[in-house]
């Protein structure tokens, strides 16, 4: 069974939007979109949503008006019932189909939200911008909360826990606010609904797009440390080989031998210890990451 709600947007802005423009954006909120049920089964324990579709109802180019169709899909009538009886205890309606503006602040907020991270990340910006931004998703957060008779702190809460990959969030964010930054007084409503909205400041404030960060490789020397022999390939010494570096991470490396290691002195190993030469980069989290092993020196067997 299926959950129906509709979501109108307006950008304001006063000349044509070109369509790369507009149809980045709309996959950009899709995006977002299918993150909510994470969200509703947040505010509403015992809540399971098992797919959720959008569609586009209306395009309209006189500024840029769109009327989305968001379907959240239940494994059963029953499981819907269960769901709008929730809803209807929570906050005192029959469907939460007559009530899109909660799903606008939900989406508002994640909107909001993905700016204000990338900005706190971003040393280019200025504090303004962030400061900006987080004051118009205060007002949007203050509304939402209300519409589920729950603490503004909470609801903010249950948005960011359920936000998993907070990077695409940001991306996503400001590919939806892309086309409203074309027009320097543009806003981008919701629903009709003026407090609904992402003011032309916070669109200013907003970055025009994501500055892809460059690889960062750097090396380091360790003199003795413990090395769990993976893969091996005794025809070659560069090749086929992997090891995982405990006291670093779990992740397995490619492992490359010295010339003057012979391939045969780990065969049958599980363990050494070893002097080596580890090539690291950056996981998403910008925490230290093995790249690459080079095997110097074997120092120490440990047999099992």
């Amino acid at each position: 069974m299926e959950l129906i709600v509709n979501q109108k947007i307006y950008y304001s802005n006063k000349e044509w939007i070109p369509v790369r423009e507009v149809a980045t954006s709309l996959i950009a909120l899709e995006s977002i979109i299918r993150q909510t049920p994470e969200v509703l089964e947040g505010m509403f324990p015992g809540t399971r949503v098992d797919l959720v579709e959008v569609y586009i109802n209306e395009l309209k180019s006189d500024s840029l008006y769109e009327d989305i169709v968001v379907k959240f899909l239940f494994g059963s009538q029953e499981k819907l019932d269960e769901v709008i009886t929730n809803i209807r205890e929570r906050i005192g309606m029959d469907n939460i189909a007559k009530n899109p503006q909660l799903l606008s602040a939900i989406i508002l907020v994640m909107i909001l939200t993905g700016g204000a991270y990338y900005l706190g990340k971003d040393k280019s910006s200025a504090p303004e911008q962030k400061t900006t931004i987080e004051a118009n998703n205060n007002t949007i957060i203050q509304i939402g909360a209300g519409h589920v008779e729950m603490d503004a702190h909470d609801f903010k809460t249950i948005i960011e826990n359920a936000v998993k990959d907070k990077e695409k969030l940001a991306k996503n964010a400001i590919q939806i606010i892309k086309p409203a930054k074309l027009d320097p007084n543009a806003t981008i409503t919701f629903e009709d609904n003026s407090d609904l909205s992402i003011s032309s400041e916070s669109i200013k404030a907003m970055p025009s797009q994501i500055q892809e960060a460059e690889e960062e490789e750097f090396i380091e020397d360790f003199e003795n440390i413990e090395l769990e022999i993976r893969a091996i390939d005794l025809d070659s010494s560069k090749r086929g080989w992997a090891v995982v570096v405990p006291s670093l991470h779990k992740k397995r490396v490619k492992l490359q031998l010295d010339p003057t290691i012979e391939p045969e002195d780990l065969f049958d190993k599980r363990k050494i210890s070893a002097e080596v030469t580890i090539i690291f980069g950056r996981d998403k989290e910008y925490k230290k990451l093995p790249k690459l092993v080079f095997l110097r020196k074997i120092i120490e067997e440990n047999k099992r």
